[in-house]
């Protein structure tokens, strides 16, 4: 594993990271669900998983980053028409 880490593989971590920082951020009351900023983590997680995962594909994970990816633009989109 450790020997092909790329670049890719590590803007990949970083999406993980993100998506799990605003769940714990949720978790601890510091962010509102429905808010503008949960969504916009998320999106922006997502687009950088599917950005890793272009380059090395995994199917399941292709379509849980594009769901939550969806999830996460409907959350937007209800969060700036609230505004």
């Amino acid at each position: 594993m450790w020997p092909d880490f790329t670049f890719l593989d590590f803007v990949g971590i970083i999406g993980s990271l993100t998506i799990c920082a605003a769940y714990l951020a949720v978790s601890l009351k510091r962010v509102d669900p429905e808010g503008f900023r949960y969504h916009v983590a998320n999106g922006a997680g997502s687009i950088l998983l599917l950005i890793s995962l272009y380059f090395r594909p995994n199917p399941g994970a292709i379509l849980i980053e594009a769901l939550w990816l969806a999830i996460a633009s409907f959350g937007i989109l209800r969060a700036v028409s609230r505004r």
